[in-house]
């Protein structure tokens, strides 16, 4: 049996989902509308834990999971909504960069994940149940601007931001932008 049989590689699964959700944003911003974005937001919950909404939005489209109680179960419920009202995916292959199918540890890279859980940490310390963080993804073509962190605190009276390439760069450079609020 001397037959070759054609294979085409699959495309390799991101490493994390905030990348899976990355691509995701990135298609639609391709496929159906420049203006996509990714918003997450992190706020105090009366009982002291960190609440989490994500959304997408793109077009006339909005979708959103908010009131979750980490930032896993906001992605997750985000792409449930947006998979139950849209069809995101033209092909096939594209469909196979999705945001399912990540364990809670797999959100996020080990370094950014600190970096988020410090800069969360600090904001508690410093601003008890009144404060905000507001991170903002959208595949622009500078990449250094492509996510943004924003604090909001003190009924709006502090408003720090910092830009990145990268998650973990936005909140970086939001830490040093904010320190002397806290």
């Amino acid at each position: 049996m001397d037959d070759t049989l054609p294979s085409i590689p699959v495309p390799r699964r991101l490493e994390t989902g905030f990348q899976a959700w990355q691509a995701t944003i990135g298609y639609i911003s391709a496929e159906h509308s420049p203006d996509a974005l990714l918003t997450l937001t992190a706020y105090p919950l009366e009982n002291g834990d960190v609440g989490w909404k994500a959304a997408a939005s793109w077009a006339t489209f909005t979708e959103e999971s908010p009131d979750m109680t980490s930032l896993p179960d906001a992605l997750r419920g985000l792409w449930r909504e947006v998979d139950r009202h849209h069809t995101i995916f033209k092909s096939l292959e594209a469909a196979l960069k999705k945001p399912v199918n990540y364990k809670d540890e797999q959100w996020l890279d080990n370094e950014t994940q600190k970096s988020l859980d410090s800069l969360i940490q600090v904001i508690q310390k410093a601003f008890g149940a009144d404060w905000r963080l507001v991170i903002v993804y959208q595949p622009v073509a500078n990449p250094n601007a492509r996510v943004q962190a924003r604090l909001i605190a003190r009924r709006d009276s502090v408003n720090s931001g910092g830009r990145g390439a990268t998650l973990r760069e936005a909140c970086q450079l939001l830490y040093r932008n904010a320190a002397t609020e806290f």
